[in-house]
């Protein structure tokens, strides 16, 4: 069944194969642009993720660089003012009552103008709305002053007897990282929720450079979250803060807040992007001095469902586009199908002899230009052959009327001779003048000429007339004028007998004294004119009305017989077509005028008959 339909509609056919080929160019073309199209899409889509990324993280690493910095600033500004650089130094090195002390006997020295250490945190903290907590711890006394935001300061007891603090405090640290958990528990706070990022500062002995405690700093992550937040339309996976120790000090998704990240180690490494390429996007950026690492992962399923919805508008598209320029030009291929099938169609009919099918196309393309003209054609073929085939009939039928008692013609012209020289010898020569008229004027009508005249039918005419002006002696006379140029044109045999006979029997006044008719043969132009005109007794208007329309056929029973004017008028209009034609009119001073026009050449057409 495949394959039969292949040979029918494929193989076999021309259109088919067009359509086969365009199909196959078409899909190939497209499936390629949309595979050229996704595959940018998707890395355009990845790559304003990175980017996106990238700047979150920037965005993010600024914030804790001020963070760090607004820290360290604290400290250098304590260090810029020497009373407050002496303030710091004794009150880490007393106990907090001996500080106390020492600061009133340092107001009334300065006159009540000295600097309050503690004031100076407090207004520091109130200036830093994102700093929860201030701590400054002595290590020397082992104890901690607390300033919060927005509460009271106080002072709490760390020693090392009752407390993991000092020893916690002891260790070497970088100065980002989460906050102690001992530290945290000190203040009431869950050191799993407590959502905080510890920045420490050590403080030293500014004459002797003694490190004598450490300023902590808890800001709240809010500012840094934020942050990120703002770019959360665009981007896609999370942003997280590590500690150098792998703890997660921010994450944006919230999954590993205060936990050690279960990636660390692969985060941390030098070759993270590519441990993790299978699954995932990864952007970092290390503050080697603060000690934290700020880390963009985006999920491959994640950054894949961005595009998602283009791909699928990408498949679907292509689907449509693959749709459309496969079924709009194959219907129109199927359209010019059909067409030259009908035309093919027609052609096999006209093929096997049918001349009446016609090929229905009135569209304005090639194909209907051909098949008006294959119309045209068939048309001209049809009226060639009306008109060849009918005047060949006629002009049998015509010689036939003339000659249908002819049984001998050359008994028939023996016979005439011997009654002539008979006549003669009795002395008639009235009517041996006739009877050889009569034998020269059968004679004309049975010979063949391979080229007839205007001449030759003029002749005929004239020894047809000769015997009525033999016959009716002075009653009757005829006049022909053949002009110059008229009488070599080539003209069908019988074309002016018949309306020469029309007058002798039916227009001619046999009691009148002057019956005449006159022939005229001129050329004008390319047209040859043959002018009859007659004195008789003329034709009705009403006939004349139907001869001139053609109302009459030729071979209808009648008085003009097979010889009739309608008779002559369809032989020129088939021989002729519309170069030719005859009139009929009445003259005034009574008697008919019968004028016949034809081309003063033939085309090729008229030669063939």
């Amino acid at each position: 069944m495949l394959a039969g339909f292949y040979r029918r509609r494929i193989r076999n056919s021309l259109f088919g194969k067009w359509i086969l080929l365009f199909a196959l160019i078409a899909v190939v073309l497209i499936v390629a642009l949309a595979s050229a199209a996704n595959y940018y899409l998707s890395e355009s889509v990845v790559e304003e993720v990175l980017d996106n990324q990238q700047e979150t993280m920037d965005a993010a690493s600024e914030e804790l660089v001020r963070t760090y910095e607004s820290a360290q600033n604290a400290v250098e500004n304590v260090y810029r003012n020497p009373v407050l650089a002496d303030h710091v130094a004794f009150l880490l090195q007393h106990s907090f009552d001996e500080y106390i002390t020492h600061k009133l006997n340092s107001f009334y020295e300065q006159n009540g103008e000295g600097v309050n250490l503690l004031t100076y945190f407090d207004n520091w903290i109130d200036d830093h709305p994102s700093a929860e907590y201030l701590l400054l711890y002595s290590s020397e006394r082992q104890f901690m002053y607390a300033f919060k935001q927005q509460g009271q300061s106080k002072l709490i007891g760390t020693h090392a007897g009752h407390s993991y603090i000092p020893d916690a405090l002891s260790l070497e640290a970088l100065p980002v990282g989460l906050p102690n958990a001992w530290l945290l528990k000190e203040l009431g706070l869950n050191a799993r929720e407590s959502g905080l990022i510890s920045v420490r500062v050590p403080i030293n002995d500014k004459n002797t450079y003694k490190n004598i405690g450490q300023m902590l700093v808890f800001y709240r992550t809010d500012a840094l979250d934020r942050t990120v937040r703002r770019f959360s339309e665009e981007r896609k996976g999370s942003i997280e803060v590590l500690s150098a120790e792998g703890f997660v000090l921010y994450d944006s998704a919230g999954r590993h807040d205060g936990e050690r990240h279960p990636s660390a180690e692969i985060l941390h490494s030098l070759d993270a992007e590519e441990r993790l390429k299978e699954k995932a996007y990864v952007n970092k950026l290390t503050n080697s001095q603060a000690g934290y690492t700020v880390v963009g992962i985006a999920p491959r399923a994640e950054v894949a469902e961005a595009y998602k919805g283009f791909r699928l508008a990408l498949v679907l598209g292509a689907a449509i586009s693959v749709v459309f320029v496969v079924l709009v030009p194959g219907a129109l291929v199927v359209n010019y199908a059909k067409r030259t099938g009908n035309i093919i169609r027609v052609m096999r009919k006209v093929e096997q002899g049918e001349l009446t099918p016609r090929i229905p196309d009135d569209k304005d393309d090639e194909l209907g230009q051909i098949s008006r003209s294959f119309n045209e054609m068939l048309d001209e073929l049809s009226r060639y052959i009306d008109r060849v085939y009918k005047a060949e009939i006629r002009e049998k039928r015509t010689e036939f009327a003339a000659l249908q008692a002819r049984v001998n013609p050359h008994f028939l012209y023996n016979t005439l001779e011997v009654i002539r020289m008979r006549a003669l010898s009795q002395g008639a020569d009235d009517v041996a003048e006739m009877i050889y008229s009569l034998s020269a004027l059968f004679r004309n009508i049975v010979r063949d000429k391979p080229v007839y005249t205007v001449k030759d039918e003029i002749e005929m005419c004239r020894l047809y007339l000769e015997l009525f002006r033999i016959r009716y002696k002075d009653k009757f006379a005829y006049g022909i004028k053949i002009r110059p140029g008229s009488g070599s044109a080539e003209t069908m045999k019988l074309l002016l007998q018949p309306v020469i006979e029309n007058y002798i029997v039916h227009g001619m006044r046999h009691d009148g004294e002057d019956n005449r008719i006159e022939i005229e043969a001129y050329k004008e132009g390319d047209v040859i004119v043959i002018d009859v005109q007659d004195n008789g007794t003329g034709i009705p208007e009403d006939k004349l009305s139907e001869i001139n329309a053609g109302a009459g056929q030729a071979g209808e029973s009648g008085t003009e017989g097979s010889f009739g004017l309608n008779s002559v008028r369809e032989r020129i209009r088939l021989i002729y077509g519309e170069e030719g034609g005859m009139t009929v009119a009445g003259r005034d001073e009574g008697g008919t005028r019968v004028t016949l026009t034809f081309p003063a050449r033939k085309g090729e057409q008229e030669m063939h008959v």
